[in-house]
């Protein structure tokens, strides 16, 4: 063969391959529209059963749609709704998972992995979808308080100090005045613990808003924790009541107060008060450290018994009780349940 025959060979043997090559792409494109084409109708059908009451249908309707267009984050996700219907949900926790990896910008498919997994129990799993999709709200939307205030909640159910700190600052900035925001600030930082930092905001939520009733109770309960400025945390703590006179917290705050002033039958009547309102290990607590200032043993014993059973974490309750009952005396004592 001679060169130039050889090069018009070439040509043609490149022409007639591109040629091939196109054909053969253009018959893809066109079953894969074709398919894509099925998918939805399959997928219409699949809604027209769910409107008519036919769930069964529908699914089936839905896997078949799912089958021809594996890449329609939508398909996924409706397949996903009907089967958490179908109460298949290992199945719908797969969909569902597909769908938000083919469209992460949406925050349904969280929103229903979030409800199947507290169905479940599964509260980690439960609790990390929320925080996608509340992380996801705040940041198309920076300015959204609520957004912000749920996260922060969320975080904050979950022992995330710092995280919940960081989002209540955030709607700070844009709220400098807001008592409430203050006051939550107060409570989170007194968890850490921070009490100097509690104290501050608490000091600042009163300032804007005199009336809030939960700052002074916590700031009048912190100086009785802390056996100092106890005028003041009575004055602090007896306003609070004024705004709320059945709240068991406030109350037991009182009855501090009166147990660290000494005066341990005014403690003991504001105690019983709000063990009325309340079933709260703390309130027991104070009522056996009150029973016990008096002397009144048996009474120590039911009621720090009484405190452990509500939370059987509190270690100094548990050594009380222990130091109370290795007493030659406790032995004799009537030792009835706590009120």
């Amino acid at each position: 063969m001679n060169t130039l025959t050889q090069k018009v060979f070439t040509k043609v043997i490149a022409f007639c391959l591109l040629g091939l090559f196109y054909f053969s792409h253009q018959g893809f494109a066109l079953d894969e529209a074709n398919a894509k084409a099925q998918a939805l109708a399959h997928y219409t059908m699949g809604l027209s059963h769910d409107w008519n009451g036919l769930p069964d249908e529908a699914l089936a309707e839905y896997e078949k749609a799912v089958g021809l267009d594996p890449n329609n984050y939508v398909i996924h996700l409706k397949l996903g709704v009907a089967y958490a219907r179908a109460q298949k949900l290992d199945k719908a926790t797969e969909e569902l998972k597909k769908a938000s990896e083919l469209n992460p910008k949406d925050i349904e498919a969280h929103y229903l992995l979030a409800m199947i997994y507290a169905s479940q129990s599964k509260e980690d799993k439960a609790n990390n979808e929320y925080e996608l999709i509340l992380n996801k709200l705040a940041q198309d939307n920076p300015s959204s308080v609520e957004a912000l205030a749920l996260l922060g909640q969320l975080y904050y159910s979950q022992g995330k100090m710092a995280q919940a700190i960081e989002q209540f600052e955030k709607i700070l900035l844009q709220e400098p005045e807001n008592s409430e925001t203050l006051s939550i600030l107060g409570s989170l930082y007194l968890d850490l613990p921070n009490r100097a930092k509690a104290v501050e905001y608490f000091k600042k939520s009163i300032a804007i808003d005199p009336q809030n009733d939960g700052s002074l109770n916590s700031l009048g309960y912190i100086y009785a924790e802390d056996n100092k400025n106890l005028e003041e945390a009575f004055g602090l703590i007896q306003r609070a009541l004024e705004i709320d006179p059945e709240n068991g917290a406030y109350l037991d705050s009182m009855g501090w107060v009166y147990y660290q002033k000494g005066d341990y039958e005014k403690a003991r009547l504001f105690l019983e008060k709000a063990s009325e309102f309340v079933k709260d290990p703390i309130v027991y607590d104070h009522l056996g450290d009150t029973a016990f200032k008096v002397k009144n043993f048996p009474a120590a014993l039911r009621y720090w018994e009484k405190s452990l059973e509500l939370d059987p974490t509190q270690g100094n309750v548990l050594r009380k009780l222990e130091m109370l009952k290795k007493q030659p005396f406790m032995p004799k004592v009537n030792q009835t349940p706590a009120p």
